[in-house]
């Protein structure tokens, strides 16, 4: 199940990036693929909720908070910050002792 949380958050990732080089064009075919993917990352959510308590599923969920910069970095040449890096590394940080504890939280 924890495979199943990472994979929605490389999804959700790849749906942010589409969105936002597509944003402002709804004729453009990158904010549609994004909508589309983020619609299926909804059920996907739905699917793990019903396996894993929201507990457990939601900090390990925030893995996105790490994919979502460094995609940011390298397809739309943002500029992030070291003390955002210090950041998100905190947030990593959390996810592991997190994932620690799966074990108990899943049905």
């Amino acid at each position: 199940m924890f495979a199943l949380i990472v994979f929605l958050d490389v999804l959700d990732t790849a749906s942010q990036l589409f969105m936002k080089k597509g944003i402002g064009h709804l004729d453009n075919a990158y904010f549609w693929i994004g909508l589309l993917i983020y619609i299926s990352t909804f059920f996907l959510w739905m699917r793990i909720l019903s396996k894993v308590d929201l507990s457990i599923a939601l900090p390990i969920a925030s893995v996105g908070y790490m994919l979502i910069p460094v995609a940011s970095v390298f397809f739309l040449h943002e500029q992030v910050s070291i003390l955002r890096w210090a950041g998100i590394f905190l947030i990593v940080a959390g996810v592991y002792f997190v994932s620690k504890s799966k074990s108990q939280g899943i049905k």
